[in-house]
This record gives structure tokens, sequence and C-alpha cells, in this order.
């Protein structure tokens, strides 16, 4: 992963988008030697996205199923109302 000093970025902004755009590797900039931001080319952040989306859709799908069972089991709880639940959450 290739990094740059933001004093450098705004000396070169075109070369550095140009670089991203060619690159499936983002660029970290640095600021004060600490990252301040990634650059990364459009089609690497979409598929990320993407898959980030896939990831939680399977994660959230599994929990749905996880809770199935556990309700078909009778080992579902039972809440009065939602600040019950809410405070089962909490804890």
């Amino acid at each position: 992963m290739k990094t740059i000093p933001i004093s450098d970025l705004r000396q070169r902004v075109a070369e550095v988008i140009d670089d991203v755009g060619s690159s499936d590797e983002p660029t970290v900039v640095l600021q004060r030697s600490r990252k301040a931001a990634y650059i990364v080319n459009p089609e690497r952040y979409e598929r990320d996205q993407a898959e980030l989306g896939s990831l939680r859709r399977e994660l959230f799908l599994g929990e749905v199923r996880e809770a199935e069972a556990e309700y078909q089991a009778g080992e579902a709880r039972h809440f009065d109302d939602v600040e019950d639940l809410l405070d089962e959450l909490r804890a």
C-alpha cells in the first residue's frame, strides 16, 4: 500500500489520482505522520461496498435463523414491553 504525505498530495493531486485509478491498492494520505485518509479507485470501492453488504446480509440472515431455531426449540425469551428488551440488551 502506498503512502503519501498530505503536503505531497497537494502538489501532485492529479498524478496521485491517476496512480490510484490504475491500481487496485489504496493510497494512504498521511498528516503529521498519521493516517488521515485513504484514496481508492472507484471500482475497488464499489466492489468492497458490495462485498460488505453481502457479508452483512449473510450475518443478519444467520442471526435470524439462529433466533428461529431458538424459538422452535422453546428457548425464546419473552419481554412484556420494549423497555424490558432494551434493558436486557444494555446489560
